[in-house]
């Protein structure tokens, strides 16, 4: 098999955010910055931290918004989340003016010259977890959640599964987000496929030896996980009993199972392609292209993009000198 290692490296850099990591740490850092500095929030206990893809380093290109977890560790029963809205839009709106916008459980604060947005959200304790304010068109009243969890998952998880002794599963989830951006068209969305991919290397603890091999055996898990998941829903790590919500209809989920298995064929027969060039262009093809429209995958340099080699290196690979076949640079066959 051809697993081409040094293009897969090339193609996780092509999708890693880049520019935007540097300014999102900066606005979420401002934004903190606001919300400890107030107060009211200090005498509640005001302890934000980061969660979001961006938090656990899975956000492919690009970083659109920040979550920032504004945990009030001093709260008690008492605290209703109108209050606790209300004290976070003052504090923010001291600062930000209109550039805050009240959402029904967060407040969105834009970051025009980063081209992104910081989500704010209140939270209480609840034992173990946490609560944050209910969703629209239901009475005020605090849910259950537990974000902070999903990212000592993730950490532990990137520690657990390795290749060449780095964490292989956070790149595995940022290829996965990469492929279901080109093959899924809406829903469900990024975060659904990344709890998926937890639950494909918790359940079949995959022992892969190059990025190729664990990018298939995780979308062949998803492609089989997906079916099950339409009819009963996603389980939430996070919170044992719970499951995912998602915006996903009966129909999109469909869609998203029949576009998914067809795309772990062809990560099976890229992976499963002796030739360096076929498989290149498989692995192209299951990737597609970045946000500004350039391609993911890379090819090698001896690959045209249909997959047939260039002229140059075939005469290379047929040319005979003193008797002996020229052997071409290596052809990327190693894990």
């Amino acid at each position: 098999m051809a697993t081409l290692p040094t293009n897969f490296r090339d193609a996780l850099s092509n999708i890693q955010p880049a520019v935007d990591e540097k300014h999102a740490a900066q606005a979420h850092a401002e934004v903190s910055k606001v919300l400890t500095s107030d107060a009211k929030l200090q005498a509640l206990g005001i302890s934000p931290v980061l969660i979001g893809s961006y938090a656990r380093e899975v956000s492919i290109r690009r970083v659109k918004d920040v979550d920032v977890f504004g945990r009030l560790t001093a709260a008690d029963d008492t605290l209703a989340p109108g209050r606790a809205m209300g004290l976070f839009e003052n504090a923010l709106r001291a600062e930000y003016g209109d550039r805050v916008e009240r959402q029904h459980r967060s407040f969105k604060v834009e970051f025009p010259d980063f081209d992104l947005c910081v989500d704010a959200v209140p939270a209480r304790p609840r034992g173990k977890h946490w609560e944050i304010p209910n969703r629209p068109n239901e009475r005020a009243r605090w849910v259950e959640t537990n974000p902070t969890r999903l990212n000592d998952l993730t950490t532990a998880a990137n520690k657990s599964f390795t290749l060449n002794k780095a964490g292989i599963y956070v790149p595995t989830v940022k290829l996965i987000r990469q492929v279901r951006r080109i093959w899924v068209t809406d829903q469900p969305g990024g975060f659904f496929f990344e709890i998926m991919t937890y639950w494909a290397f918790r359940n079949e603890q995959p022992n892969a030896s190059s990025h190729a091999e664990y990018l298939t055996v995780t979308l062949e898990a998803i492609a089989d996980m997906l079916p099950a998941v339409a009819a009963d829903g996603l389980d939430d790590p996070t919170l044992p009993g719970k499951k995912i919500s998602t915006k996903a209809t009966a129909a999109d989920l469909a869609a998203a199972t029949k576009q998914i298995a067809a795309a772990a064929t062809l990560a099976r027969n890229a992976l499963d392609e002796e030739d360096p060039c076929r498989a290149a262009a498989r692995w192209r093809k299951l990737l597609g292209k970045t946000s500004t429209g350039s391609q993911v995958f890379p090819l090698p340099d001896y690959c045209n993009a249909d997959g047939s080699r260039r002229a140059a290196a075939n005469r290379a690979t047929a040319g005979v000198v003193g008797g002996a076949a020229q052997v071409p640079a290596g052809s990327d066959r190693f894990a």
